[in-house]
């Protein structure tokens, strides 16, 4: 077990968290692990589609194109952005930018794979590479579809620490029973990815509410998708005041809390989005290695704990209802 607290960072919250935000792929499902089960059921998907082409040229493609493909994931995500605004209405309301990045790269990347596939076939070759765009993207989103229903790459016990903090209750003022914390989802996928995957390593039920892009029309790329998500459910963070970032003992310069406010964790695996999580008032965790992360390092003040697996989690919240219920003894002392 690896807990690790940013020494420029409040070791406790305010209070104990009431909801808490997981990220999918590097928190819940290990990435590393997904990449070659993808590329086994691509390659069992591509040759039943009648397009031509074995097994193994369909997951060389992929191999081939994936780096490119990637490197332009932000080009993707600003092609979606442009669209979605110009044809937005007067009075706000417009297509979904998350179904329009969807359409954009599951395109683009199904014409980078069938060009490549389409080198290594004899003449016709026009079946893989004459295809129109909307032929392009139902054969990607099939085939993606595929893929993520037979995939299985949930970290060890991550599944089994979802269901705990999911099932576990405290009491009220007035004697009832409620569920101690609230889960939800803050991935970039979209909702019928993420239905797919929590079915398929059997989580999906233990989320009040699953939250990709495509539920807020907003893409994973500034606090607007935190601060959307937040406001659906109606949750008003703590404030925490920014000039304390970076300095010891700023849990003592927290600004005046009411009780309507929510403290809130994000987890994730990337720095970026946490940093945006953070600049709304959310306690940010990362799952990551040490050797990846080191929150001793000023670039990311933002970053309260580092954990190596979410299976640290239930640990590192015990930590904080332990603080508090010394507060409360001591209190009546």
């Amino acid at each position: 077990m690896t807990i690790q607290i940013n020494p420029s960072s409040p070791q406790f919250p305010t209070k104990m968290p009431t909801a808490i935000f997981l990220d999918s792929g590097g928190v819940i499902n290990d990435n590393k692990r997904r990449a070659p089960q993808w590329l086994h059921h691509l390659g069992e998907f591509f040759p039943t589609a009648r397009l031509g082409g074995t097994a193994e040229a369909w997951s060389n493609a992929n191999r081939q194109v994936v780096k490119t493909f990637f490197n332009r994931w932000h080009e993707y995500m600003q092609q979606a952005t442009d669209e979605a605004s110009s044809n937005s209405k007067n009075d706000g309301e417009g297509p979904n930018v998350a179904v329009i990045f969807e359409r954009i790269h599951l395109t683009e990347w199904m014409k980078q794979m069938c060009s490549c596939v389409a080198e290594s076939l004899p003449e016709p070759k026009e079946r893989l590479t004459g295809l129109s765009d909307k032929n392009l993207f139902v054969l990607a989103k099939q085939a993606y579809q595929y893929t993520l229903q037979r995939v299985q790459a949930d970290f060890p016990g991550a599944v089994d620490t979802i269901r705990k903090l999911s099932e576990e209750t405290v009491a009220t003022s007035d004697g009832e029973m409620r569920k101690r914390y609230q889960l939800f989802t803050s991935s970039g996928d979209s909702f019928d990815d993420l239905e797919i995957i929590l079915k398929g390593i059997g989580a999906f039920e233990c989320f009040k509410r699953i939250y990709g892009s495509d539920r807020v029309n907003y893409l994973k790329a500034s606090p607007v998708f935190y601060e959307r998500i937040f406001a659906r459910e109606g949750i008003r963070v703590v404030s925490r005041d920014a000039s304390t970032v970076g300095e010891a003992g700023a849990d003592k310069r927290v600004l005046e809390q009411e009780e309507s406010t929510n403290e809130v964790v994000v987890i994730d695996d990337s720095e970026k989005a946490l940093k945006w999580a953070r600049s709304l008032g959310a306690r940010t965790v990362i799952i990551a290695d040490e050797d990846r992360v080191d929150l001793s390092l000023p670039h990311l003040a933002h970053i309260d704990y580092r954990l190596s697996s979410l299976s640290d989690l239930p640990a590192l919240l015990e930590s904080w209802k332990d603080h508090f219920e010394r507060e409360k003894v001591e209190s009546k002392q």
